[in-house]
Protein backbone atom coordinates (compact mmCIF):
# COMPACT_ATOMS: atom_id res chain seq x y z
CA UNK A 1 0.00 0.00 0.00
CA UNK A 2 1.65 3.13 -1.48
CA UNK A 3 2.22 6.13 1.29
CA UNK A 4 0.20 8.17 -1.32
CA UNK A 5 -1.46 8.13 -5.16
CA UNK A 6 -1.23 10.18 -7.76
CA UNK A 7 -4.47 12.33 -8.18
CA UNK A 8 -5.75 15.08 -10.07
CA UNK A 9 -5.61 17.11 -6.79
CA UNK A 10 -1.72 16.83 -7.80
CA UNK A 11 -1.73 17.53 -11.12
CA UNK A 12 -1.05 21.31 -11.52
CA UNK A 13 -1.02 21.50 -15.61
CA UNK A 14 2.52 21.58 -16.39
CA UNK A 15 3.56 18.13 -18.04
CA UNK A 16 7.04 18.32 -16.84
CA UNK A 17 6.47 19.21 -13.57
CA UNK A 18 4.24 16.71 -13.05
CA UNK A 19 6.36 14.05 -14.36
CA UNK A 20 8.95 14.79 -11.63
CA UNK A 21 6.04 15.17 -9.25
CA UNK A 22 5.45 11.55 -9.68
CA UNK A 23 8.63 10.51 -10.20
CA UNK A 24 9.11 12.30 -6.27
CA UNK A 25 5.78 10.21 -5.17
CA UNK A 26 7.31 6.87 -6.89
CA UNK A 27 10.13 6.95 -4.80
CA UNK A 28 8.40 7.82 -1.55
CA UNK A 29 6.25 4.96 -2.36
CA UNK A 30 8.83 2.91 -2.61
CA UNK A 31 10.86 4.00 0.30
CA UNK A 32 7.60 3.06 1.97
CA UNK A 33 6.42 0.01 0.67
CA UNK A 34 9.67 -1.19 1.32
CA UNK A 35 10.27 -0.35 4.78
CA UNK A 36 6.71 -1.93 5.46
CA UNK A 37 8.12 -5.48 3.90
CA UNK A 38 11.68 -5.15 6.87
CA UNK A 39 13.82 -3.63 3.93
CA UNK A 40 16.23 -1.40 6.27
CA UNK A 41 20.09 -0.56 5.70
CA UNK A 42 22.23 0.00 3.24
CA UNK A 43 19.06 -0.86 0.57
CA UNK A 44 16.89 1.65 2.18
CA UNK A 45 19.41 4.18 2.51
CA UNK A 46 20.23 3.85 -1.40
CA UNK A 47 16.66 4.27 -1.85
CA UNK A 48 16.11 7.75 0.00
CA UNK A 49 19.38 8.87 -1.44
CA UNK A 50 17.42 7.96 -4.71
CA UNK A 51 14.87 10.12 -3.06
CA UNK A 52 16.91 13.10 -2.18
CA UNK A 53 18.70 13.15 -5.65
CA UNK A 54 15.25 13.38 -7.47
CA UNK A 55 13.72 16.40 -5.12
CA UNK A 56 17.26 18.41 -5.54
CA UNK A 57 17.25 17.93 -9.74
CA UNK A 58 13.34 18.74 -9.35
CA UNK A 59 13.36 21.84 -7.26
CA UNK A 60 16.46 23.00 -9.38
CA UNK A 61 14.28 22.29 -12.53
CA UNK A 62 11.35 24.26 -10.85
CA UNK A 63 13.15 27.07 -10.12
CA UNK A 64 14.57 26.98 -13.64
CA UNK A 65 11.02 26.91 -14.98
CA UNK A 66 9.87 29.84 -12.29
CA UNK A 67 12.53 32.42 -13.43
CA UNK A 68 12.17 31.31 -17.03
CA UNK A 69 8.21 32.90 -16.70
CA UNK A 70 9.23 35.41 -14.62
CA UNK A 71 7.70 34.25 -11.32
CA UNK A 72 7.25 36.95 -9.13
CA UNK A 73 7.41 34.94 -5.74
CA UNK A 74 10.44 32.55 -6.79
CA UNK A 75 12.64 33.89 -3.72
CA UNK A 76 10.54 32.95 -1.46
CA UNK A 77 9.63 29.37 -3.40
CA UNK A 78 13.25 28.70 -3.07
CA UNK A 79 13.64 29.56 0.70
CA UNK A 80 11.00 26.63 1.07
CA UNK A 81 12.59 24.72 -1.00
CA UNK A 82 15.50 25.12 1.25
CA UNK A 83 13.52 24.39 4.32
CA UNK A 84 12.01 21.26 3.07
CA UNK A 85 16.16 19.80 1.66
CA UNK A 86 16.99 20.32 5.16
CA UNK A 87 14.18 18.90 7.04
CA UNK A 88 14.85 15.69 4.59
CA UNK A 89 18.45 15.97 5.18
CA UNK A 90 17.46 15.95 9.22
CA UNK A 91 15.54 12.39 8.62
CA UNK A 92 18.15 10.86 5.99
CA UNK A 93 20.63 11.80 8.88
CA UNK A 94 18.11 10.07 11.27
CA UNK A 95 17.36 6.78 9.11
CA UNK A 96 21.12 6.24 9.04
CA UNK A 97 21.83 6.70 12.88
CA UNK A 98 19.21 4.05 13.17
CA UNK A 99 20.78 1.58 10.74
CA UNK A 100 18.84 2.43 7.96
CA UNK A 101 15.00 2.54 9.42
CA UNK A 102 13.05 5.81 8.82
CA UNK A 103 10.67 6.67 11.19
CA UNK A 104 7.09 7.51 11.59
CA UNK A 105 7.95 10.98 11.24
CA UNK A 106 10.06 10.65 8.36
CA UNK A 107 6.52 9.35 6.47
CA UNK A 108 4.16 11.85 7.80
CA UNK A 109 7.01 14.06 6.37
CA UNK A 110 6.49 12.99 3.42
CA UNK A 111 3.41 12.81 3.14
CA UNK A 112 2.55 16.36 4.10
CA UNK A 113 5.46 17.53 1.84
CA UNK A 114 4.28 16.05 -0.92
CA UNK A 115 0.57 17.09 -0.88
CA UNK A 116 0.73 20.39 1.01
CA UNK A 117 3.43 21.60 -1.41
CA UNK A 118 2.17 20.67 -4.70
CA UNK A 119 -1.13 21.36 -3.54
CA UNK A 120 -0.98 24.94 -1.81
CA UNK A 121 2.46 25.96 -2.99
CA UNK A 122 2.99 24.94 -6.79
CA UNK A 123 0.26 25.64 -7.87
CA UNK A 124 0.40 29.56 -7.10
CA UNK A 125 3.68 29.15 -9.72
CA UNK A 126 1.37 26.85 -12.36
CA UNK A 127 -1.46 29.23 -12.31
CA UNK A 128 0.75 32.80 -12.57
CA UNK A 129 0.32 33.93 -15.63
CA UNK A 130 3.27 36.45 -17.07
CA UNK A 131 1.57 39.98 -17.65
Amino acid sequence: MPIMNWSVALDIGIDSMNREHRQILDAMNLIYDNHKTGVAGAEMMRQIETLRQVTVNHFRNEEAYMRQVSYPDLENHKRIHDRLLRDLERHVQEAEATGGVPSRNFFDFLALWLSAHIKNIDRKYAEFRPG
